[in-house]
């Protein structure tokens, strides 16, 4: 740097630059301002994370695939019944069964 980069300024300037200063050091050493300033990077680190997922799950549909079972799913349920299934029939034959025992058990309480 040589002389013709030099800048001259006022007293009065400079004096406004020294008390500007030492507000911006007052205000950066109070632990009110400190609280505050954790507080929104905390915010902002969220909201960038949450902008970040948002961006993620846009690109599938995440909602339909993690809706349908998947095959490893579908064979462990399939595993879990030792019996064989019904048809329409005996399950309609069932439910009138079981339906007959009900109206017993109201006819044998009622008639006591």
């Amino acid at each position: 740097m040589d002389d013709t980069d030099t800048v001259a300024v006022p007293v009065l300037e400079y004096r406004a630059l020294i008390a500007d200063a030492g507000a911006w050091r007052l205000l950066n050493s109070s632990p009110h301002v400190a609280h505050l300033l954790a507080e929104w990077i905390e915010w902002d680190r969220r909201a960038t994370a949450r902008a970040t997922s948002n961006a993620i799950c846009g690109g599938a549909a995440w909602r339909a695939i993690a809706g349908g079972p998947r095959y490893a799913e579908l064979a462990r349920r399939r595993a879990a019944y030792t019996t064989e299934p019904l048809t329409p029939d005996q399950i309609r034959a069932r439910a009138t069964a079981s339906w007959a025992r009900v109206e017993h058990w109201i006819a044998t309480r009622t008639a006591a």
